[in-house]
């Protein structure tokens, strides 16, 4: 909400600034069809619209960058919490499968090779929709996915046990 401020009174800065600078300039125009200005009312009129123009300028320039920059990232956010949604409800699966081979063989309704197989499934599962979700930010971001890339390299030739 805050931040919603801000781009809301940012925006009423930037419009009054403009509006000075075409107010000023309005004057100006009006003041120089009526008389002769002197060297120093020219140079304020128009340091002050100059001035009051670039920073509007800038303060709309900014507000529209950051406007677009959110609707691009937008179906890449959309996509990522899908992707995190899909990791949440398989690493709970998981959790249910250990807590089920975990209950002892009495309770179990599968055999420990079966239980494993199981268990092996859902954490390929797990990686293949990590591995999709950083495919889709390799759009966005391809040095930090690279890096991620890289270190997972490390890790998994690291460790003799790492899944790969």
């Amino acid at each position: 909400m805050s931040l919603n401020l801000r781009f809301r009174a940012e925006s009423i800065v930037a419009g009054c600034l403009i509006l000075g600078a075409i107010s000023v300039s309005v004057v100006f125009s009006f003041v120089a069809a009526k008389r002769a200005l002197t060297n120093l009312e020219a140079v304020l009129f128009q340091a002050f619209s100059l001035f009051a123009g670039l920073v509007g300028s800038f303060l709309f320039g900014r507000q529209s960058a950051q406007s677009a920059a959110r609707e691009m990232l937008k179906p890449h956010a959309r996509s990522a919490f899908r992707r995190m949604f899909s990791l949440y409800k398989s690493i709970s699966r998981l959790a249910a499968a250990i807590q089920d081979a975990s209950s002892g063989p009495t309770h179990s309704t599968s055999s420990p090779k079966q239980t494993i197989e199981v268990l092996r499934a859902i954490v390929v599962e797990q990686l293949s929709t990590a591995d999709d979700a950083l495919e889709d930010w390799s759009d966005i971001v391809p040095e930090d996915v690279a890096e991620i890339r890289n270190r997972t390299r490390t890790i998994s030739s690291a460790d003799p046990g790492a899944a790969s």
